[in-house]
C-alpha cells in the first residue's frame, strides 16, 4: 500500500470519530505487555476478501490499557450492496472506510493475540467476529487473522504489518 494511502486512511479515522481511538484491553504479564508498549501504524491485506486496510495502536509504557483502530477498506462489493443512488444529485453515494475496533489483546511468550469487536461484512451483509495473532520481532510485530461469519459460511482469512514509530 502507498504510503499516501496509509496517511490518508489515517486522516480518515480520526476525522470519522468523535474522540480518540477506542480503548484496548490488554492482558498478559508486565514484561509482555512492555515489548509492545510505544506507538505503532501498519498495515493488513485480507488474502480471500480483497480488503485492506491501516491499524494504528498506542500503549503506553507501564498501562494496561491500549488504544487503537482498524480502518477497513472494501474494494469488492456486491451490486446489491451497493449504496443507493442520491437522487438530488443523481450520484451515487461515496462509501467512507468503515473503522472497526479493536476489542482485546493479550501478549505472552514474544508475540500476541487478539479480537475485533463484532462488525457488519460490506460484501455479505454478515456479522463477522475476528481473531488475531502475530509474532514481536523488536520494533516489527507480524501476524495473521481470520474473520467467521456469525452462524456459519466461509472464514476469511489475511495478514498484517505494524512498525513501532521511533520518537
Amino acid at each position: 500500500m502507498k504510503r499516501s494511502r496509509i496517511v490518508l486512511a489515517l486522516a480518515l479515522a480520526t476525522a470519522g470519530c468523535s474522540s480518540a481511538p477506542a480503548p484496548v484491553p490488554m492482558a498478559g504479564a508486565p514484561a509482555d505487555i512492555g515489548q509492545i508498549a510505544g506507538e505503532w501504524g501498519g498495515e493488513y491485506q485480507g488474502d480471500t476478501s480483497g480488503r485492506s486496510g491501516s491499524i494504528i495502536f498506542q500503549l503506553a509504557a507501564g498501562a494496561d490499557t491500549a488504544y487503537g483502530d482498524v480502518v477497513m477498506f472494501s474494494h469488492q462489493r456486491e451490486p446489491s450492496r451497493l449504496p443507493s443512488q442520491d437522487p438530488s444529485a443523481g450520484l451515487p453515494i461515496a462509501r467512507t472506510p468503515d473503522v472497526l475496533t479493536i476489542a482485546f489483546v493479550r501478549a505472552t511468550d514474544g508475540g500476541l493475540e487478539g479480537r475485533l469487536a463484532p462488525y457488519r461484512d460490506p460484501s455479505c451483509d454478515c456479522v463477522l467476529d475476528t481473531r488475531f495473532q502475530g509474532r514481536i520481532h523488536g520494533d516489527v510485530i507480524e501476524g495473521t487473522y481470520i474473520s467467521q461469519p456469525r452462524g456459519g459460511g466461509t472464514a476469511q482469512n489475511g495478514t498484517w504489518k505494524v512498525k513501532r514509530k521511533k520518537a
